[in-house]
């Protein structure tokens, strides 16, 4: 007995068929436009939905290996970076250096601290760096903010709608927001007369699919199938075909018809412009919401590399972004653990100061000569 097709009545396909890609193929005459814009959205979408899946699959990675190889490796060299601190620190009063040495001991010291404050301020280092730097990080950076805030009094800002801390930082990107352009207004455009009369027409395209998916859902209901095995497969469809409808997804709904009906490809081409049109919407619209799923999905990498375009990216590149990161944060702690076990003698130290003394005499004396010249 014939099933009726989501276009026409079609015989069933022969067991085993799979599911493809329903474009329009017709071997009687040329596609019209409506039938190629049909076949480009459906390749479309299919490319744009594999995408999104990939991007899905590396975000979940991504996360769990940000939780499991990063984040502790980044919390080891915060504890020894800090010890290395607490050591310098100690070192700084032993009466084995002399006054020579520990203003080069003092730079070292204010440049790890300012580099571990910028990335997460905690008392204890704010005490330490308040101990050895000329102004308390506070003051500094208020006098910062209050430089950056009169510099930009002559841009076109209102410099008083600042609400945030008195921190260079904040006030810099808040600053650099403000002074975006706005969008360009557009004007309203009057609508046509064909647009006036087609308001109505997201009702239509809802209307096409609710159609094929009441069609579908008739031939795919597992309770009139007495075979177990044919049930619990028609379930498993008709779930997909339920998820496919209430998200709107018209692409797998052909796919679903495809896999039921091996020749729903040739029904489609019987429809012609004006029958096609509530579908190229739909799938249009489809379209649109798979790259804003994309779009969000890497909108925190985005964020992460200000520098590079969004469309430049990809988890293959991202990864080995990470792989990177892993390795140089690994010599870092390496470094940082052989400083530690360097300057606790406090005669190799002394030694590391002596250089830095004489190569930073030797870079103002070479500044000095060329100034001369």
């Amino acid at each position: 007995m014939k099933q009726s097709s989501l276009f026409s009545d079609l015989d069933p396909p022969a067991a085993g068929q799979s599911a493809v890609v329903p474009v329009i193929a017709t071997r009687s005459r040329p596609l019209s436009a409506a039938q190629r814009r049909f076949n480009t959205l459906l390749k479309r979408i299919d490319a744009l939905r594999g995408e999104r899946d990939q991007w899905q699959s590396f975000t979940d990675v991504h996360v769990r290996r940000i939780a499991t190889e990063l984040a502790p490796r980044v919390a080891k060299l915060r504890e020894q970076q800090t010890a290395l601190a607490q050591l310098l620190d100690r070192q700084y009063t032993h009466p084995a250096l002399g006054k020579r040495h520990r203003e080069p001991l003092r730079a070292l010291l204010l440049g790890l601290l300012t580099e571990m404050l910028e990335e997460e301020e905690s008392a204890e280092l704010l005490a330490l760096y308040d101990r050895h730097a000329p102004a308390r990080r506070a003051d500094e950076q208020r006098m910062g903010f209050e430089l950056l805030r009169a510099l930009a009094e002559d841009l076109p800002v209102d410099v008083e709608a600042y609400q945030g801390e008195a921190n260079p930082e904040a006030f810099a990107a808040w600053l650099g927001e403000a002074l975006e352009d706005p969008p360009p207004r557009r004007r309203r455009r009057a609508k046509k007369p064909a647009e006036r009369s087609g308001e109505g027409g997201a009702e239509v395209d809802a209307h096409a699919l609710r159609s094929v998916f009441r069609r579908l859902a008739s031939r795919l209901h597992p309770d009139r199938e007495p075979d177990a095995g044919e049930h619990r497969r028609k379930t498993a469809l008709m779930q997909e075909l339920n998820a496919a409808y209430a998200s709107g997804d018209l692409l797998r709904v052909l796919e679903l018809q495809q896999s039921v009906d091996a020749r729903a490809a040739d029904a489609l081409a019987e429809l012609d412009d004006a029958q096609l049109k509530p579908y190229l919407n739909l799938l249009q619209g489809q379209a649109k919401r798979l790259r804003e799923e994309i779009d969000a999905l890497t909108a925190p990498f985005v964020a992460a590399f200000p520098g590079r375009s969004p469309r430049s990216m990809s988890p293959n590149a991202l990864q080995r972004e990470f792989e990177r990161a892993l390795l140089e944060l690994e010599h870092t702690r390496r470094c940082v653990a052989q400083d530690l076990q360097r300057f606790a003698d406090i005669q190799t130290l002394r030694a590391v100061l002596e250089e830095a003394r004489r190569e930073e005499s030797h870079g103002r004396r070479s500044g000095a000569r060329s100034r001369r010249r």
